[in-house]
């Protein structure tokens, strides 16, 4: 009986424990509970914030499982509101990321974060451009955004010249560095546009599109273009002005203070009254001469050129590193009717247009002197140009060598390099008996010089009237002989890679010794191997001029007399 109480009592105690135990249970529920009022987050590729509301009793901590996610404030105590931040994506996949709340001693409550990605997108930065109508700096650098592979680009043109936006970038493959859930690349694509001649305005449309036609993009990509009216020049001072200034803009070469009258402008000649070949009234204060200098492009002479309607000499030398351009002559200045004097010296030069002739009518002197051409242009012949009396075409090398064995191997050769042994442009220009000045020094030019005989090539002898013309019995020993360049003055071939013999019409020839023949013909290139490896020199060339006294015996006087004066 004793047993009995004894466990009934046991019984009773556990009873009350148990009901003991349950009630602490509720009251720590009361008063340490958490909840959140929302278990998922989901935002657009923008990201942005979003608010979540806290109701606790106890301390809390949240953290973010991933760095594009942040919690503030991330711990607590009490009622709150966090605000939860998520950053732009930068993938083009759904990306998922875990808030973690842990309250003193509890459980740990999550929310799920997720962010959608960016749809096919090709974004461009500047999306509306206007661009001037002519500059020295004639290109533009778009900057685009995509996660597309591949991206093809083509070229509407609104009006005007379908040619003026080029790129040398028409597929865009961004294969290597954009995969999928690989994050946009931005990439800049240059556009090059001409000058606009015209006066008015022109536009271009630039599309981009992907190159997967199954890809949708969110917005369409075109970049448009505006190019400005060029200004109007007109046919007068103002006009000339205005051209002037333009062109400057272009070459990027300094340029005039607008201040100044253009009387007082540098390497400006203007027509005046009093000059005695002034072609008209109307040219008295035009642009007669202009010369421009230091500038680098690779373009032809600009367009407004031709606006210098009464130019008779015109000047451009000195382009930047002339040996790595190919640039090809325009026809802007084929219509200058009184140009006399035409230099375009070290521009890069490799080609001259077809209607260059039409300036054959008045062109005096030309001077193509360091350029790129390969040889003579054909153009260039009596009948296209019977006025013409100075011809300069020296020092046309890219590059320099004295062994044409070792040519270089560049796309563009090394210049003006001709063997004489198949070309015939020596001979050519050696029958062109209008010029009085020759200059091809310093050009790649190799073989034999021409010999010339009467009847052929439609060689005349000189005459007894020509002989009395140019001064008597002092020339009589030409009598007969090849009359070959009877008027020139100033002949150089020297630094070049000849070999031979020189020809009896250049050793007798009447101005032999106004050519300064030691300096500026016999001298060959120093060290000069040519491409059979040939030595370069000439085998007869004469140790002094005896012989040619001899010939002509009245020059002694004339040119020794000469000689001493020079040294004196």
């Amino acid at each position: 009986m004793t047993n009995m109480k004894h466990l009934l009592k046991i019984a009773l105690g556990i009873i009350a424990c148990a009901g003991l135990l349950a009630s602490c249970d509720d009251d720590e529920n009361t008063i340490s509970g958490f909840s959140l009022d929302k278990q998922d987050i989901t935002v657009g590729a923008e990201g942005g914030t979003e608010e979540i509301n806290i109701q606790s009793d106890a301390e809390w901590v949240a953290i973010a499982s991933e760095p594009w996610v942040t919690v503030s404030p991330a711990n607590g105590i009490g009622s709150t509101v966090c605000t939860v931040s998520i950053d732009t994506t930068l993938v083009n996949d759904l990306r998922e990321a875990t808030i973690r709340f842990t309250p003193s001693g509890q459980t740990a409550t999550n929310v799920s974060v997720r962010q959608t990605g960016y749809g096919k997108i090709i974004h461009i930065d500047e999306p509306e451009l206007e661009i001037e109508s002519t500059s020295s700096t004639k290109y533009f650098d778009a900057v685009v955004t995509t996660n597309i592979k591949s991206v093809n680009i083509s070229v509407e043109y609104e009006n005007g010249d379908e040619s003026w936006l080029t790129t040398t970038t028409y597929t865009l493959d961004l294969t290597s560095t954009v995969d999928r859930g690989a994050r946009p690349r931005t990439t800049k694509i240059r556009f090059n546009w001409k000058l606009n001649p015209d006066p008015e305005v022109r536009i271009a449309k630039v599309n981009f599109t992907s190159a997967d036609a199954s890809d949708v993009l969110e917005n369409p990509a075109v970049l448009t273009v505006t190019q400005k009216a060029a200004p109007k020049i007109e046919d007068n001072r103002a006009g000339d002005s205005l051209a002037l200034l333009l062109i400057t803009e272009q070459m990027g070469t300094s340029g005039w203070d607008t201040s100044e009258n253009m009387r007082n402008w540098d390497d400006v000649g203007l027509w005046e009254a009093t000059d005695k070949d002034l072609p008209c009234e109307e040219a008295i204060g035009r642009v007669r001469s202009v010369l421009f200098t230091l500038f680098n492009t690779t373009e032809s002479l600009p367009q407004e050129v031709h606006y210098l309607t009464y130019l008779e000499s015109l000047t451009f030398q000195s382009n930047t590193n002339t040996m790595l351009k190919s640039i090809a002559l325009e026809s802007d200045i084929c219509n200058l009717k009184y140009l006399k004097k035409l230099k375009i010296m070290a521009y890069g030069l490799v080609s001259l247009p077809d209607d260059f002739k039409n300036l054959g009518s008045s062109l005096e002197s030309l001077d193509l002197s360091s350029n790129n051409f390969k040889d003579i242009p054909s153009i260039l012949t009596p009948e296209n140009f019977p006025k013409l009396k100075a011809l300069y075409f020296t020092g046309n090398r890219r590059w320099d060598t004295t062994d044409l064995r070792k040519e270089p191997n560049y796309d563009n050769g090394l210049g003006f390099h001709i063997d004489l042994e198949t070309s015939e442009t020596l001979k050519r220009l050696f029958l062109w008996n209008g010029l009085d000045t020759l200059r091809l020094s310093y050009n790649y030019i190799e073989g034999h010089l021409p010999d010339f005989e009467v009847g052929k090539d439609g060689v005349e002898a000189y005459t007894q009237e020509d002989i009395d013309t140019f001064g008597g019995d002092t020339i009589q020993y030409l009598l007969g002989k090849p009359k070959i360049m009877p008027n020139m003055k100033w002949l150089s071939i020297n630094l070049n890679f000849l070999t031979g013999n020189l020809p009896e019409w250049i050793l007798y020839h009447p101005h032999l010794l106004d050519w300064y023949p030691e300096t500026l013909i016999f001298n060959q290139m120093e060290n000069g191997r040519d491409s059979d490896g040939n030595v370069v020199k000439f085998d007869n060339e004469p140790k002094d001029f005896e012989y040619y006294y001899t010939a002509f015996p009245k020059f002694r006087e004339k040119y020794e007399f000469q000689e001493i004066e020079e040294e004196e």
